[in-house]
């Protein structure tokens, strides 16, 4: 069954909810709000397919803003009378778009496949993104022919970092206040982490871009790294497992995740640790195995030197609040506003 979560906005951006819903296709609606109505059926061409489809009750609302997440599969964004898609996210990547809610729809590649989709209003959108911003110019772009406009051209790498966050908001079911608040926190979290890595690329695409070849051993390398998170995995071993050598993968692996590749192995594990901490669910010598460490004494070192503080501190509610509080902060900070 697929699994979609849509976390939507009012035109406001005062309330948020969040609902994921495995009802049997094609009767079920996934989420709505005052605004955006999101319903999925079989593809007509394809019935391995589903069919996502948007609308608004105000035909003079045309556009929305998604914040696309692909865990598992790929979704095509498609357009009215357009046979081939206009644009495709594969597993493990992300892209703002603004679409034309009449004129576009998406389709997932299987009921198996895992996408989160965020809607967000342009009144929302623009409370956080200036209009002399290069990403507020990019997301007004939009080819000939094309209603549909990206915040970057190629789709960008989900970072253990927007991992962690896109699992706590799928799982989280608060309703009250506080849990809204640091919902919409996560959200604003995200729209940051999206913009710093689209300025990334813009400041690195002086140089060659890679083939998508090249991409594609580079997402089989991230892949094999943390389905095997307890192995000690060598640069050269890994390296011959995707068809490179060593020089290549410590080169691309950085140039597409931004991070090498043990440093990306240790931020995953990391950010995964603090999930299940947070969660309370296992005690932390099993949190300790399941990241792939022998000694729960090492685990909290190498968590206590990533965060700062031992994880059975994070165990606290007040704390964990307070490290989501310190996060805002940053947040607003880089964003320029003023606490």
């Amino acid at each position: 069954m697929s699994q979609r979560y849509n976390l939507n906005m009012t035109q406001s951006g005062e309330e948020i909810t969040l609902k994921g819903e495995y009802n049997q296709l094609p009767d079920s609606v996934y989420s709505f709000n005052k605004a955006i109505t999101v319903s999925h059926s079989i593809n007509a061409s394809d019935r391995k397919k589903v069919e996502i489809k948007m609308a608004h009750p105000d035909d003079s609302q045309q556009e929305s803003y998604q914040m696309i997440f692909v865990m598992k599969g790929s979704v095509t964004l498609m357009q009215k009378n357009v046979i081939n898609g206009v644009l495709e996210i594969g597993a493990h990547q992300h892209n703002l778009c603004k679409v034309t809610l009449q004129a576009n729809r998406m389709v997932m590649g299987s009921q198996k496949d895992e996408v989160i989709c965020i809607n967000l209003s342009k009144d929302f959108l623009e409370k956080y993104i200036p209009s002399n911003h290069l990403a507020h110019h990019q997301l007004s772009l939009t080819k000939d022919g094309e209603m549909l406009s990206t915040l970057s051209l190629v789709n960008l790498p989900i970072t253990p970092e927007i991992n962690s966050i896109v699992q706590r908001l799928s799982a989280s079911d608060s309703n009250d206040f506080l849990g809204q608040l640091l919902l919409e926190s996560k959200v604003i979290e995200l729209l940051a982490l999206q913009i710093a890595q689209f300025e990334q690329v813009q400041n690195n695409s002086v140089s060659a871009p890679l083939k998508q070849t090249e991409m594609d051993k580079m997402f089989e390398a991230r892949e094999i790294l943390i389905q095997n998170t307890g192995e000690q995995l060598s640069l050269k071993s890994l390296a011959l497992r995707v068809g490179t050598n060593e020089f290549n993968l410590k080169r691309d692996f950085k140039a597409v995740f931004g991070n090498t590749v043990y440093g990306y192995l240790n931020e995953y594990k990391m950010e995964q640790a603090k999930i299940m901490v947070i969660e309370n669910e296992f005690t932390i010598a099993e949190i300790s195995e399941r990241v792939g460490y022998k000694h729960a004494t090492h685990f909290t070192s190498a968590f206590k030197k990533y965060f700062g503080l031992l994880p059975n501190k994070l165990r606290s509610g007040k704390l964990s609040l307070l490290i989501f509080a310190d996060e805002l902060m940053v947040l607003f900070e880089n964003f320029g506003f003023v606490v």
